[in-house]
């Protein structure tokens, strides 16, 4: 099928098994250890405080991406692996021995988000070196269908280990997915040698990889969509859906998964759809209307005290939010020279910083003013401001 022309290359097909590993158990964990941090601490401004530690390591996004341009590829792809297999297995050490602290779930926690750090840009850099430049897009919408898959299965996942395995028990299904993620990687080799040789200092290759997308407005403009809606949107799902599964909806860990697993469904049907629709136009327009459209579900999400209406919401905001990530990422990637793509896919990963700070804010909120006050504000504040970037650049409205 034409939809799934980039299957055809065994690069990219051992690319897109191991995206579906490695995803699968980091949904999961986000699962299991927002639930734990809640039963440890009762806090939700402990559970923001994880969230953020989770995503912190983005800060060095811009710098993994200068890395990616000037390394093999797969070996990144196989150190980040292989860490994430050491931090979930110290992790089921620290928990069968009675011996797990707080500060180890923050610490550890670090650890993990710079290797996701390494492991966005450098992926999504890949790319264009497994398949022809005709399946690029493809490539893309399937890469981004393999991670909203996993949206789906990695939340349930988790949710249902929790009550059926225990915390040891997901930490042990988390670690064997990592290893068969290693051996997957460890078996891509049929891939172009497109490693640059390059002579300047990898502050300067940085330095570089500001002005070119500075100098290029729509992915300027992309950049600062992505900063909004990770400071002002991606929240629910790490800070607010713990808390208000708990407390709002009055569901066990198990429906917190299901919830978190029904922002994946959308985001699966979103996937799907995307794909179907092969190199399609009006990119721009379609991104400004789905970008509103995830807050507005939000924000009703944000006043819902039925757990079915709430599935419901969330389900809106799976696909949106999926739709903005895949109509982003396609346009950078399009947008951008391939000696280039590294550091600028590192800048595009690096502007998921805000993410952290938005957790870190959204638990202090809901532990101040309740998870419904905050998850509304959050929401209300990302509508307008998505306006105000619509009236900056309303050259966005006709990006291809």
């Amino acid at each position: 099928m034409q939809q799934f022309a980039a299957l055809r290359h065994r690069g990219f097909r051992l690319l897109w098994s191991a995206t579906l590993l490695s995803s699968t158990a980091r949904w999961a964990d986000t699962v299991v250890i927002g639930w734990l941090t809640l039963e440890l601490t009762n806090s939700a401004l402990m559970v923001g405080i994880v969230a953020a530690s989770k995503m912190a390591g983005y800060v060095a996004a811009p710098f993994m991406g200068v890395i990616a341009d000037r390394m093999d590829r797969r070996l990144l792809l196989i150190i980040a692996a292989v860490v994430n297999l050491a931090v979930s297995a110290l992790m089921l050490i620290l928990f069968a021995t009675g011996a797990l602290e707080l500060w180890h779930v923050i610490t550890l926690a670090l650890v993990s988000s710079l290797t996701w750090a390494l492991d966005n840009p450098t992926r999504q850099a890949f790319l264009p070196d497994l398949v022809s430049r005709d399946r690029l897009t493809n490539a893309i919408a399937l890469n981004a269908l393999a991670n909203e898959i996993t949206v789906v299965v990695g939340p349930a996942l988790g949710g249902i280990l929790i009550p059926v395995l225990g915390m040891g028990g997901a930490y042990g299904m988390i670690s064997a997915m990592y290893v068969l993620d290693v051996f997957v990687l460890l078996m891509l080799k049929d891939r172009k040698d497109v490693a640059s040789h390059v002579h300047e200092s990898p502050v300067k290759s940085l330095i570089g990889g500001f002005k070119y997308v500075w100098r290029h407005q729509t992915v300027l403009v992309l950049m600062v969509i992505a900063f909004v809606m990770n400071l002002l949107a991606a929240p629910y799902r790490y800070a607010f859906l713990p808390v208000f599964s708990r407390d709002i909806l009055h569901t066990g860990p198990a429906g917190y998964g299901i919830l978190t697993a029904m922002a994946g469904v959308g985001a699966l049907v979103a996937g799907l759809w995307v794909v179907s629709l092969g190199d399609f136009e009006r990119k721009g327009r379609l991104l400004i209307w789905t970008s509103i459209a995830w807050p507005a579900s939000l924000l009703l999400f944000a006043v819902s005290t039925s757990y079915s209406l709430s599935l419901a919401l969330i389900f809106v905001a799976g696909l949106t939010q999926a739709i903005v990530w895949t109509v982003i990422a396609t346009l950078i990637l399009s947008h951008t020279e391939q000696a280039m793509r590294g550091r600028v896919m590192g800048l595009r990963t690096g502007v998921i910083a805000s993410l952290p700070l938005g957790n870190l804010f959204a638990g202090a909120v809901a532990e101040r003013f309740g998870a419904p006050i905050g998850q509304g504000a959050y929401a209300l504040i990302a509508i307008v401001v998505m306006f105000a970037i619509v009236l900056w650049a309303p050259n966005l409205y006709r990006s291809e």
